[in-house]
């Protein structure tokens, strides 16, 4: 059995970092506690095949920094997450929703996602999907939906919005957990909001 004998140290960190970020909060959400079972479990017990590390950044990424310094207020939990995401975030390939240019202008150059583990990230792997998205101030994140049950952990607080319900604000450190082909959709208030987003894809 694979004990994370292959995975980069900095990746290593964060994964334990957000296991310990979500695990803070789970009682408050029992419906979540499978999906982090699972997840982190699959992640202690096994390794993926290390990525192809072409990192890219786009404009919307000049909002890390004030989005990161928000996250860094929260709870000493998201405190170190924020940490532990900023030392890899370097090696990450930030990516537009796919046609998003459909939308309009302002989503297209206002928001940016990556994913960390998974196809495409730091560690190919096709069981656990994590990523991480960028939504700059006053951009709304459109009404979306996917076959896959999802956890968000905010870092930098915004509003979020689950089927036909009305949006509602989520602070550093609040979990958001969607069931397989729920719609969500997310808005960033005056100042940038950052969240990380765990799939179950088996």
């Amino acid at each position: 059995m694979a004990l994370n004998m292959n995975r980069d140290d900095g990746l290593q960190s964060f994964i334990g970092a957000l296991e310990a970020g979500i695990r803070s909060r789970i009682t408050d959400y029992p419906d979540a506690t499978p999906i982090v079972d699972r997840i982190f479990a699959t992640l202690k017990n096994t390794v993926g095949i290390q990525g192809n590390r072409n990192p890219t950044r786009l404009p919307v990424c000049d909002h890390l920094d004030d989005a990161f310094s928000q996250a860094r207020k929260g709870p000493k939990t998201i405190y170190e997450l924020t940490n532990s995401l900023t030392n890899i975030e370097q090696n990450l390939q930030w990516y537009r929703r796919p046609e998003a240019e459909k939308l309009s202008a302002e989503f297209f150059n206002g928001h940016a996602n990556a994913v960390i583990v998974g196809e495409g990230g730091l560690e190919t792997r096709q069981d656990v999907r994590i990523g991480v998205s960028l939504v700059a101030p006053r951009i709304d994140y459109p009404r979306h939906h996917h076959p896959p049950e999802e956890l968000y952990i905010a870092l930098a607080p915004g509003k979020w919005m689950q089927g036909d319900k009305e949006l509602i604000l989520q602070n550093s450190g609040d979990l958001i957990h969607n069931p397989p082909n729920c719609w969500h959709a997310m808005q960033a208030s005056q100042s940038p909001l950052l969240a990380i987003w765990c799939l179950w894809l088996n």
